[in-house]
């Protein structure tokens, strides 16, 4: 006689809300840690008081694409990640959070701003990348169109920086599964353990 227990929605939710968690946790610090190499490789290829402008497009064109896609990934996994730890269900606890400057809500709104700062400079992303092949600067723009581009960059590496410093003093906090732990299933009350017995 075989015996196994018999999963519920709510088991499903909390395996793989655990899996994300721990994904969100490690996007976090790779964020952190490669927004600032990022910002380090385009101050380096930009020079001394953004002098040398053309060798950042030239070098930098064809990490352009992959380097802000996956900025994009980890922003956007961050984000949610981060959104898990504020009680949006109780939206007083929520806004109690904001006003009391709590870390997982400081983190949550850091990582909103910089996805949507990220967002912003999208066309300047793509003209970086497509530089090479069609030039879609203007000869001499570069210091008009680059240099706000690279002060946004300069602003999500410290943005995500700093939200990765307020959510690692309590990663363990997670509204999203203590609301998960309290729910009930349809036909399961709480607490029940069902066991399907198989002949």
């Amino acid at each position: 006689m075989e015996v196994r227990q018999m999963w519920t929605t709510r088991d499903i939710a909390m395996r793989v809300h655990g899996g994300f968690r721990v994904i969100g946790l490690f996007s976090h610090g790779f964020l952190a840690g490669y927004a600032v190499w990022n910002i380090i490789v385009v101050y380096v290829l930009a020079g001394d008081q953004l002098t040398t402008l053309p060798n950042l497009l030239q070098q930098y064109h064809p990490l352009a694409y992959p380097a802000q896609s996956l900025l994009y990934l980890l922003l956007a996994i961050s984000t949610v990640s981060a959104f898990d730890r504020v009680n949006l269900a109780k939206a007083s606890m929520a806004l109690r959070g904001f006003l009391t400057l709590d870390p997982a809500a400081l983190a949550s709104f850091l990582y909103f701003i910089a996805l949507i700062l990220s967002l912003s400079q999208q066309m300047t992303s793509d003209q970086g990348c497509l530089y090479y092949f069609i030039h879609t600067m203007p000869p001499g723009s570069e210091h008009q169109i680059l240099q706000p581009w690279i002060v946004v960059n300069l602003v999500v590496a410290l943005l995500v920086g700093l939200a990765w410093a307020f959510v690692s003093t309590r990663p363990e906090l997670d509204y999203t599964e203590d609301f998960l732990m309290t729910m009930e299933v349809e036909g399961y009350p709480r607490g029940d353990e069902n066991l399907d017995v198989q002949a």
